[in-house]
């Protein structure tokens, strides 16, 4: 999640425009409470379905231009829930009133960017991170994979546990408007790049690109964005 400096110069800067401060109530849904009965031999859960184990010092930035800072908030990217700590209660943000929020990276450096897209060939809004922002825009987002404890059984797998694994995806997106995920198949490197297809897949192959890599996707979109210009 530690992102280079280079990344920070296009992406670390907050909304402008959202001066006026909220009242967080009008958008609190309600708490959130993960709750599950346990079997004998259950270990309970491993990992967590937020985006960050401990709750971050943060700041929204909602559809009506009004904003709040320097709150306790954290993403639960498997379930698409804003959630916000005060006073050891748990509350969901109802994610429809945000356009952005940022939120503490590692170790202390730059916020983190995300802002709330739709997403079309899944027909409903997420928030993804944005980690590359000029003439295109690259997005990260943050996936949590959940695997079902398996310990019962003549075949089990000995897991006496549930598990969130962490996976991301990146996405694109171009001067059409349009929100695209970056796949390494030939075939979808044509659909989002279209007549500069040829260019960008030689550059794969001359640069050694790896399309998972999130270094090497920011230096992909940047050539790109400069093929653009000339």
């Amino acid at each position: 999640m530690v992102l280079s400096g280079f990344f920070f110069c296009h992406a670390q800067n907050p909304p402008s425009g959202y001066d006026t401060r909220a009242n967080l109530n009008d958008f609190v849904e309600g708490r959130s409470d993960y709750i599950r009965t346990f079997n004998t031999g259950y270990e309970g859960v491993r990992g967590t379905p937020n985006i960050f184990e401990n709750f971050r010092k943060g700041n929204l930035y909602f559809t009506n231009k009004t904003s709040v800072s320097d709150i306790m908030i954290n993403y639960d990217c498997y379930h698409d829930h804003m959630l916000y700590s005060d006073k050891n209660h748990i509350y969901i943000i109802d994610g429809n009133n945000i356009d952005f929020f940022t939120i503490e990276s590692n170790e202390g450096s730059d916020n983190l960017l995300f802002k709330q897209v739709l997403l079309e060939s899944e027909m409903k809004r997420i928030f993804l991170q944005i980690i590359y922002d000029d003439r295109s825009t690259l997005f990260k987002r943050y996936k949590k994979n959940f695997i079902e404890a398996d310990y019962t059984g003549p075949y089990n797998a000995n897991r006496p546990y549930d598990e969130y694994k962490d996976d991301q995806e990146y996405y694109i997106k171009l001067t059409d408007g349009k929100i695209r995920q970056i796949k390494s198949r030939k075939k979808y490197i044509k659909e989002i790049f279209g007549n500069k297809s040829t260019m960008i897949l030689e550059f794969i192959k001359e640069e050694k690109i790896d399309l998972k890599d999130e270094n090497d996707l920011v230096r992909l979109v940047e050539y790109y964005d400069e093929m653009k210009v000339n």
